[in-house]
This record gives C-alpha cells, sequence and structure tokens, in this order.
C-alpha cells in the first residue's frame, strides 16, 4: 500500500477515537471543587511585645542568645524579686506563661504544652502558685470532659509533670508554703451563703494528694471540726507548715477561721473585732489573707454598697501571726467604675498603694493617710489607652509591676516602676 494511502487511513482511526476518548474523560472526571468559603476569624489578642530567648540560654542576656520578639495579651503576673517574675495568659485555649529573671529585658517562654487546654485565663493564687522563680504549680480546672489535673515543675518551667486531681468540683484557691507542702480548697454545691468545702493536701510537691477535711459532715464539737456550710470561702492561706487562714464570706458577717495542724482541724478566729462600719454597707467581704513575715500580715475588707452604687476599702493588720487583728480605716472614699474591684496593694504593715483614676496614691502609716504621687506621663498616658487596671503588686519600696487593658480589644500592657511609683516604663 503506497505510504499516503497509509497515513490518510490512520488518520481517520484517530479522528474517530479522539472525540470518544474526550467523552469518557469527561464522564470519569471528578467535579470541581466549589470556591473556599470565607470563614470567621477570632479578633487576634494584641498586646504587650516581649523579647523571648531561646530556654537553654538560662535568661541570661546575651549577644549569643538567640532572640526574637512576638505580642501577647497578658492576663496576670507575679514578682519574685525586683529582677523576676512571670506573666501568662490563655490564646487559642493554650496557656502561654513567660519568666524574666532581667527585670522584663528578656523573657523565656516556659509554657507547659499546648495540648493540656485552658477554657479560661488562670488567677495566680487560684490556679497558678509558684514558691519561687524554679518551683510552680498549674491546676488546670474540670471543663468540658477533661477532668481536673496538677501541672508542676521544679526547674523553672524547663519541664512539667502532670497529676490527676480526682474530683468534679472547682478549686477556688491553692498555696503552697514549700517545694513539697501545700494545699488546695473545693468548694462545690454553692449558693446563696452556702457551699460544700474540701481540702486537699500534698506533702511530695503535688505529685499525690490526700483529703484532709471536707465538711459535707460538719460537726463542729468533733476533735477536728471542720469549716461549715455556711460561708462563701475566700483564699486560704498558710503561714507555715501547720498555721492557716481562710475567710467564709456571708452578707455583712464574714467569718475568719485557722487551722494550727495543716488543715484538719478549723476554728473561728473569736478576736476579729467587727467594725460598726460594717452597718454603712449592703455586704462586706474579706479578701484573702497575705503574711508579710511570720508574724505580719493583712486581710482586704470590701464594703459594697447600692446607692450610690461602689466599694469602700479597708482592712485588719495582724502582728502574731494570725491570733489578733486590729481594724484599719483608709479613708478612701467610695470606689466605682470599672477598676472598684481592684483593692489597694501592701508591702508591709505600713507601705501600701492604690490607684484612683489615673493618680497613684501611697500610704506609709497602714492607710490613715494616703499622699498622691507626682504625676507620671506614661502612667496617665497608658491608663488613657488601657484604662481597665488588672493587677498592681510591689516587690520592694522602690520595684511595682502594674498590667492594665482593654479588654473588649483584647489588648493589655504591662509597666514597671522602680522608684516607688513615680516614673513608669512599658516593660
Amino acid at each position: 500500500m503506497p505510504l499516503l494511502a497509509v497515513c490518510l487511513k490512520h488518520l481517520r482511526k484517530l479522528i474517530v477515537i479522539l472525540p470518544a476518548a474526550l467523552i469518557l474523560a469527561s464522564c470519569s472526571s471528578p467535579p470541581p471543587e466549589p470556591s473556599p468559603q470565607p470563614q470567621p476569624t477570632e479578633k487576634p489578642e494584641e498586646g504587650q511585645t516581649i523579647t523571648l530567648i531561646t530556654p537553654d540560654a538560662g535568661n541570661i542576656d546575651s549577644t549569643k542568645a538567640s532572640k526574637y520578639q512576638i505580642q501577647t495579651r497578658l492576663t496576670d503576673f507575679h514578682l519574685f524579686s525586683e529582677s523576676e517574675g512571670l506573666a501568662w495568659g490563655v490564646t487559642k485555649n493554650a496557656l502561654r506563661l513567660y519568666l524574666t529573671r532581667d527585670n522584663g529585658k528578656t523573657w523565656t517562654n516556659i509554657s507547659p504544652a499546648s495540648a493540656v487546654q485552658f477554657s479560661s485565663n488562670p488567677v495566680y493564687g487560684r490556679d497558678i502558685f509558684f514558691t519561687d522563680s524554679d518551683n510552680g504549680w498549674i491546676i488546670r480546672q474540670t471543663f468540658a470532659m477533661m477532668e481536673t489535673i496538677v501541672l508542676r515543675t521544679r526547674d523553672g518551667g524547663k519541664s512539667w509533670k502532670i497529676s490527676p486531681l480526682s474530683q468534679g468540683s472547682s478549686i477556688s484557691s491553692a498555696y503552697f508554703s514549700s517545694p513539697f507542702k501545700g494545699w488546695l480548697m473545693a468548694t462545690w454545691g454553692t449558693e446563696e451563703s452556702r457551699e460544700s468545702k474540701a481540702l486537699y493536701m500534698t506533702d511530695d510537691g503535688g505529685a499525690t494528694w490526700k483529703t484532709i477535711m471536707q465538711n459535707d459532715q460538719y460537726s463542729p464539737n468533733s476533735p477536728h471540726p471542720a469549716l461549715p456550710v455556711v460561708g462563701i470561702a475566700g483564699g486560704v492561706v498558710f503561714r507555715d507548715g501547720v498555721t492557716g487562714l481562710i475567710p467564709l464570706n456571708r452578707s455583712k458577717n464574714p467569718k475568719l477561721y485557722r487551722t494550727v495542724d495543716g488543715g484538719s482541724s478549723w476554728r473561728e478566729v473569736k478576736a476579729l473585732p467587727a467594725s460598726s462600719a460594717f452597718n454603712n454597707y449592703d455586704n462586706v467581704t474579706l479578701g484573702k489573707p497575705e503574711f508579710f513575715s511570720p508574724a505580719t500580715g493583712w486581710i482586704p475588707v470590701v464594703g459594697t454598697r447600692k446607692n450610690p452604687a461602689g466599694k469602700v476599702y479597708n482592712g485588719y493588720f495582724t502582728s502574731n501571726g494570725g491570733i489578733d487583728w486590729k481594724w484599719a480605716e483608709f479613708n478612701l472614699g467610695l470606689r466605682t467604675g470599672d477598676n472598684e474591684d481592684v483593692p489597694p496593694t501592701f508591702l508591709n504593715s505600713n507601705d501600701g498603694w492604690i490607684i484612683n483614676g489615673n493618680v497613684l496614691y501611697r500610704t506609709t502609716n497602714q492607710g490613715k493617710d494616703w499622699k498622691a504621687l507626682p504625676d507620671s506621663t506614661v502612667l496617665i498616658s497608658k491608663l488613657s489607652e488601657y484604662p481597665e487596671i488588672v493587677k498592681l503588686q510591689f516587690i520592694s519600696k522602690d520595684v511595682g509591676w502594674l498590667l492594665i487593658e482593654r479588654s473588649k480589644d483584647k489588648r493589655s500592657i504591662l509597666l514597671q516602676t522602680t522608684n516607688g511609683g513615680i516614673n513608669w516604663r512599658v516593660m
């Protein structure tokens, strides 16, 4: 057959086969994927810009240390010394915990694994507690199908271990008197001024816990009387390994209870003087006690009014380890607005600070007199941007931290003073 005829024959076959192949291909190909729909985005949590260094650098400023900056929203902090402190917040249910050892110049990320989820921002003294910059505990409260767990570190957050806490109630307070001995107060069935209470204790640093007090069957005549059901538990605090205090709040009649056997037995402190000022309030609440030393300490007292609405702050002070208490009138007037829930902070039995508006006041005589400190342009400027006070803490007469925020925008900023509150800087 001539070559031209052969080529024409094959061309006719190709013309017949090609359309059939195209038809078959159009039937067997998957349909085109739909265009992705825009997803709602969560408002970013902006705020503090901090410089992080790698954990193996030991948080020591060095030109050789790897450094990078991040922006994060902080919701609480705690100071250990003039140069050491913690700050943290929760982003997408993961706790972001940072430690500084150089006055906030650099920070180390000491967060536990992001697989450990948190439903809310931890609060110091309830969900987080550190005895020093190396030994700390984090309580992840029960939520959804997850049980309460206790995370613990003994190396400043380089590693964390987890212990279960088999109970379905809420942990309302945490306190450790040493790296080994600590307590957790659990409460449940809260209604009006009543709630069930249980106290858990560890003497191995949080690896194991045992129940040492539960008040479902409260008997004041028992050799080991538990805390009564009546009264909402405030924060528990221990002066040492055996002596502890806890307020129980109910209407205008708060009570203070004390233990001298490590938490097994609790008895009311009869030496807590009632003030005639209580009659001027609709409700009176004792805050968490705080010891400045084995002998000295104080308890914030909050009087709430409905008309006019606001809060008045005063305090109780002790000089003999919580056996006797003295009433102190602060004469601060009625606090109103967004920051009415922020009490004064005290460094010792005499020195304290409070912010009213954009002015910082200081007392050196247990709250009898308060002196307005000179205006700080930085403090005034930042409070205009972030008007909500989260926390104020002084670790010495010179050094203090202030966390302020604009909660509706999920933004916060951390400030520091090194001269007693006269000048401030953004950390």
